[in-house]
C-alpha cells in the first residue's frame, strides 16, 4: 500500500512539472517561434568573422533557480548573400563543420557527437559539447545564408533532463524551403 502511495505521488508531481506552462516567444522579423520556461530577453552583438561584422541576435533565458538548465538561448547570424548564391551541399557543410569547430574551441570543450539533420529542408548539425562543470547541447541550421542556433547549457548532474528537448524541440522556423 506505501508503495503505491508513493508511485502515486511522484506520478502527480512528474505531471505537474511536466504540464508548466512554457512561454511562445515568436519573432517574424528573425523568422524563429520557441517556448522558454520565461520570458526571454534578446540582444544584438557585432561578432567580426572571416566575411566581415555580422549582428548576432540573441535571444536568452538564464534562470534564478529552480531549473534543470543554466541558460536556454537561441542566436541568428546572417552571413553575406552573395558568399551563398552558389553554395552546394558541401560549402553548407563546410559552413556547418566550422560553426560546430568553432562552439567547441570557443568553450575548450570536448565534442561528445555531432549528428547531420534536415530540418524544414535545410541542413543542420545537433551537437553536444563536454565542458567544465557541464554540457551545452547545440542545434544548428543553415537556412540559405542565416544560421539558427538553438542551445541549452546544463550542469553535468543535471544531463539529459527532459527540458532540453523540450525547449530544443519546440524551435521551428517561421519560413520553409520552397
Amino acid at each position: 500500500m506505501k508503495n503505491k502511495l508513493l508511485i502515486i505521488v511522484l506520478f502527480l508531481n512528474v505531471t505537474v512539472l511536466m504540464s508548466q506552462e512554457w512561454e511562445k516567444y515568436k519573432n517574424e522579423e528573425l523568422n524563429l517561434v520557441a517556448y522558454f520556461p520565461e520570458t526571454p530577453k534578446k540582444s544584438i552583438q557585432k561578432v567580426e568573422t572571416a566575411v566581415g561584422t555580422l549582428d548576432m541576435h540573441m535571444i536568452m533565458h538564464s534562470p534564478t533557480s529552480g531549473d534543470d538548465n543554466a541558460v536556454y538561448s537561441l542566436i541568428r547570424s546572417d552571413y553575406p548573400k552573395e558568399q551563398f548564391e552558389s553554395a552546394t551541399s558541401v560549402t553548407n557543410s563546410k559552413v556547418l563543420d566550422g560553426a560546430v569547430n568553432g562552439a567547441v574551441n570557443n568553450v575548450k570543450g570536448k565534442l561528445v557527437f555531432d549528428n547531420k539533420i534536415n530540418f524544414n529542408g535545410y541542413p543542420g548539425r545537433n551537437i553536444k559539447i563536454l565542458i567544465d562543470g557541464g554540457f551545452i547541447y547545440i542545434k544548428a541550421i543553415l537556412v540559405e545564408n542565416s544560421m539558427y542556433i538553438v542551445q541549452v547549457i546544463c550542469l553535468t548532474a543535471n544531463d539529459e533532463n527532459k527540458s532540453i528537448n523540450r525547449f530544443m524541440d519546440s524551435f521551428d522556423i517561421i519560413k520553409t524551403k520552397q
